[in-house]
């Protein structure tokens, strides 16, 4: 059996290490392990070129591409080595040692599937972002699967490309991830690419080194850099799935953001943070009736 494995990584070499002395011990041997550095400036450079182990590809890239061009650019490399699985991970998270032998055991008594996710733990409790049903279409609602239902597999539509496992036959039929995107949503727009939805595997863990994310305050109060990416591929992630209707009420909540910040603009306190909310969801709004896509160098960390 074939088994791929892409890591996409940028500046975090300690967390790197970490992940690929977990991919490459595997009770599941794995075949090869494609990495594409983006453009680190660390020492992951130099550590990955001291790697001496044939399994290991590196694709060093000369710019940031974001995680949805590095995936896209590990993957078409996937795409040549005919896996019969591709397990696609981030460099923070660590599978445990039978991830990978837990995902190929239920894959073979259900073949009906052609994707796997386990479940992902963050500070030792599941992270239910990462695993997602489509709770309605006319409005891309994600509805996380809630942690009681991780007591048995079951099919969802939504994952992360954090500990998600793609047969190699459908990776080949769906295509890659849409580099443009930059970050946010690659990973959904591809899972919705995917023939018969995805398996929930709770068997299967990994730990996600990050820390869990307590959101606090209304949404206009924390739009960052990133909300730029996330808004705009969301729309267009809608366009090619969900149709015209879903992208008329994206618009529209888009909007109501657009008036909320006119009116925290009044508030001498929130005047900064109103400012670049109007500016960025102008640029938003544009973008999606425009369909501009790829890095926007006024939304960079």
């Amino acid at each position: 059996m074939r088994i791929g494995v892409v890591i996409v990584t940028y500046n975090r070499i300690k967390l790197l290490k970490e992940c690929l002395e977990r991919v490459l011990n595997q009770t599941q041997p794995v075949t090869s392990v494609i990495v594409v550095d983006n453009n680190s400036d660390d020492g992951t450079k130099e550590y990955l070129d001291s790697i001496d182990d044939d399994r290991v590809i590196v694709s060093h890239e000369r710019t940031n591409l974001g995680g949805a061009g590095g995936f896209y650019k590990a993957l078409q490399i996937a795409f040549t080595k005919n896996f019969d699985y591709v397990l696609i991970i981030d460099d923070d998270a660590m599978i445990e040692k039978n991830y990978m032998k837990k995902i190929v055991d239920f894959a073979d008594k259900n073949p009906e599937y052609n994707a796997y996710a386990g479940a992902v733990y963050t500070e030792g409790m599941i992270d239910t972002y990462h695993r997602r049903k489509l709770g309605s279409k006319l409005i891309f609602w994600e509805k996380m699967i809630p942690k009681e239902m991780y007591n048995k597999p079951r099919k969802i539509e939504l994952a992360t490309f954090c500990g998600l496992v793609i047969r190699g036959d459908e990776l080949r039929s769906i295509g890659l991830p849409v580099k443009d995107y930059f970050i946010w949503y690659d990973d959904s727009e591809f899972c919705l690419r995917i023939d018969g939805g995805i398996a929930l595997v709770p068997r299967a863990k990994l730990n996600h080194k990050t820390t869990l994310n307590y959101i606090t305050g209304n949404i206009i109060s924390r739009i960052t850099w990133k909300h730029y990416y996330g808004y705009r591929n969301r729309y267009d992630c809608a366009k090619k799935h969900l149709g015209p209707l879903t992208c008329i009420m994206i618009l529209g909540e888009y909007s109501v953001f657009y008036a909320g910040s006119l009116v925290m603009y009044l508030n001498a306190n929130k005047r900064s943070q109103a400012t670049y909310n109007i500016k960025m969801l102008t640029q938003v709004m544009t973008d999606c009736l425009t369909g501009r896509l790829g890095k926007n160098p006024d939304y960079l960390p």
